[in-house]
């Protein structure tokens, strides 16, 4: 019984990958976009401290849905969007030598 779960579990996972695949190669600009949605609300869940896991997942995602390396409206950056914008952590540096920025939705309470 197990077998037939896991079996059915890797048919639908199979399914739902090709499926995005297949909607990323239509509307590349709207998969980067909900790609960059998603980046974003993660980073500001997992915080400043996690920024460099998270893009690189996000990289990951778009080179398997076969979209371009870069975001489209550059989600590495600090959102310049709203009165408590992200601010930049001095003392870290990211795999790439940049700062990592901290989102401006992150909530450190959390």
């Amino acid at each position: 019984m197990k077998v037939i779960r896991t079996a059915a579990l890797v048919a639908a996972a199979t399914a739902a990958v090709s499926k995005a695949k297949d909607y990323a190669r239509e509307n590349p600009q709207k998969a980067s976009e909900t790609i960059d949605k998603a980046e974003s609300f993660v980073r500001g869940k997992a915080g400043p401290k996690y920024a460099d896991k998270v893009g690189k997942g996000s990289s990951a995602l778009r080179r398997s849905l076969g979209l371009s390396a870069g975001s489209s409206t550059g989600s590495s950056a600090p959102s310049t969007t709203g009165s408590g914008g992200g601010t930049t952590s001095p003392t870290a540096q990211t795999s790439d030598g940049s700062s990592p920025t901290t989102p401006a939705g992150y909530d450190p309470s959390i």
